[in-house]
């Protein structure tokens, strides 16, 4: 029997949770002509909303979805070589937008490799001049642009552009898109500073160009209503204690509640009472440790102090505060600030903004709860 609580990729609409209204604006900004800036902290679900996105647009006719990963790029021709390869292999050589395709990139002179594992052809265009890249990736959009069809691009991890050396690459993009007029792009991260940055402020090339959307946790009632309906229909039964607990203990984080309940369903216990899912969480952090002592070598002592500070109180809203600095005997304010400002940059930490205020939590829910119980 498959384990309904998939960890990783997309596995159709029947294990996908809720998402309705984030589907819902996707759908009316692509209808509209409207490209979106999507944003969310990682393992939130932004990559799994996007193929099942893309899953449902497939079934409409004249619509054609790529999605780009773009984080392993490292400068404006792995990006164009990014491009031309999901370009390639979105379209069916067998049908005739697929030869179409086929014939445009083959113009382009590209070398043509293939993946070892996927046996997907990947390609790798000869742009060495900056001029040849800019003409390379102009084709490719224009080329897209004038087929018979609505082209949806996902960018996913888009703020890497920002790391190229090429520091023209937001212009020459933003430049290049302005003008198409059947091609709308959803540019994703999970790099909520930059990407805002990238299209609210008003020096950036994409300042006003989207329409911003912040992907947050499931509302936990449907969550625990899913849990509980792929449950019972694998035999299986979760009390409502188990499902509150597993709702707070992982803070309705998609991958982590998803990795507890896969856990969960693995052990093949028929009843899931409190005290299963308090044994099999506890048997996920001590299988992590490891992992969180290697975090504490790659941290100062000071860093580690506060991080653990963080983690016991669950959410900090003033780091900086006489009261949180003394409980947890961090030192001066300007050495916490300095702390914080290093975790928040490694990743460790991130600042949540909600209607009652910003806090800050540890990133790694697994961890955190692991750091609150030393």
């Amino acid at each position: 029997m498959d384990n309904p609580f998939p960890v990783s990729g997309y596995h159709g609409t029947a294990l996908f949770c809720n998402r309705q209204q984030e589907i819902k604006k996707l759908k009316a900004h692509i209808d509209n002509g409207v490209h979106t800036t999507l944003i969310s902290v990682r393992r939130m679900g932004k990559t799994g909303l996007l193929q099942h996105l893309f899953h449902l647009l497939g079934r409409q006719k004249n619509v054609h979805c790529l999605y780009v990963d773009i984080y392993p790029t490292q400068k404006q021709k792995d990006f164009i070589n990014q491009l031309a390869t999901v370009i390639l292999n979105a379209f069916p050589v067998k049908k005739p937008v697929g030869k179409k395709v086929l014939e445009f990139i083959t113009s382009l002179r590209p070398v043509i490799s293939y993946d070892q594992f996927t046996g997907n052809p990947e390609v790798s265009l000869n742009v060495a001049q900056p001029k040849q890249q800019e003409q390379s990736l102009a084709s490719l959009l224009r080329f897209l642009d004038k087929l018979d069809a609505t082209i949806v691009i996902a960018l996913d991890e888009f703020q890497q552009i920002s790391q190229y050396p090429e520091e023209n690459t937001e212009a020459l993009l933003r430049t290049l898109i302005q003008p198409l007029k059947n091609v709308r792009f959803i540019f994703s991260g999970s790099s909520k500073h930059l990407l805002t940055q990238m299209f609210t402020h008003n020096k950036r090339p994409f300042f006003g160009s989207t329409q911003m959307l912040e992907l947050f946790s499931i509302n936990k009632n449907d969550y625990q209503q899913f849990i509980k309906k792929q449950m019972e229909a694998t035999r299986r039964r979760i009390t409502d204690e188990a499902l509150e607990f597993i709702c707070q203990w992982t803070r309705l984080h998609t991958y982590y509640t998803q990795v507890v309940c896969n856990r969960l369903f693995a052990d093949g216990v028929t009843k899931i009472e409190l005290t299963s899912v308090q044994q099999t969480c506890l048997r996920i952090l001590e299988e992590q440790e490891v992992v969180f002592f290697q975090y504490r070598s790659l941290l100062t002592a000071t860093q580690w102090q506060l991080l653990r500070a963080i983690a016991k109180e669950d959410r900090v809203y003033q780091p900086t505060s006489k009261d949180f600095i003394s409980r947890h005997k961090l030192g001066t304010p300007s050495n916490v600030q300095r702390s914080l400002d290093a975790l928040m940059t490694k990743e460790m930490v991130f600042k949540e903004e909600q209607k009652e205020g910003s806090y800050y939590v540890v990133y790694d829910c697994f961890l955190s709860r692991w750091l609150e119980r030393l």
